[in-house]
């Protein structure tokens, strides 16, 4: 029996880890919720794919989106931090994500932000998005910058949408947050 119970072990944990991707065993690895983030979503193109978790355990994934015609910019990542996923470390980690938001466009363009205002996305099958509306200058051009936070496939889903506050075509980032949360919790 004793034997039986250390065979199960071993092979939990080999199913857990399956690519060395995956720290929460109720997850799917990290490879394949990356994979359920669509090649386009509301107009939105994907493009390149940074693998944080390889050299920083915990930073997980990262998935670069080109708005229409180039008029906004996107970023999806996945991760978790080495930490369960729960109410109250959602509500810390909206909090560290807007202050890294914030801290590299100050950092590595003299671009200020500043929080406009916050608001919660409601989507049909799962609990909402945590959002914020941030508003800036680079250079002379004014910014909008939209960060949502909530759970998916047992990580933290970070959606990040950049867009001239001016545009020639306006671009509506609510429709991209939405359809790429209901991508990554798919499964």
């Amino acid at each position: 029996m004793r034997l039986r119970l250390i065979a199960f072990v071993f092979l939990a944990a080999a199913c857990t880890e399956q690519d060395g991707l995956t720290t929460n065993a109720a997850a799917p690895s990290l490879a394949i919720a990356a994979a359920r983030l669509p090649a386009e979503m509301a107009g939105f193109t994907r493009g390149d794919t940074a693998w944080h978790e390889r050299s920083h355990p915990g930073l997980g994934v990262a998935v670069d989106y080109a708005g229409p015609a180039r008029a906004a910019v996107a970023t999806v990542s996945l991760y978790d931090r080495g930490r369960s996923v729960d109410a109250a470390a959602l509500a810390a980690e909206f909090n560290v994500a807007l202050g890294e938001v914030m801290a590299v466009a100050g950092a590595r363009t003299r671009q200020v932000m500043t929080e406009r205002e916050r608001i919660e996305v409601a989507l049909p099958d799962g609990p909402p998005m945590q959002c914020a509306r941030l508003g800036g200058t680079y250079g002379r051009q004014e910014m909008t910058t939209l960060v949502c936070l909530g759970p998916a496939a047992g990580r933290f889903l970070k959606v990040q949408v950049t867009a001239p506050a001016r545009q020639v075509r306006p671009v509506d980032p609510m429709p991209f947050v939405t359809g790429i949360t209901q991508a990554a919790r798919a499964g």
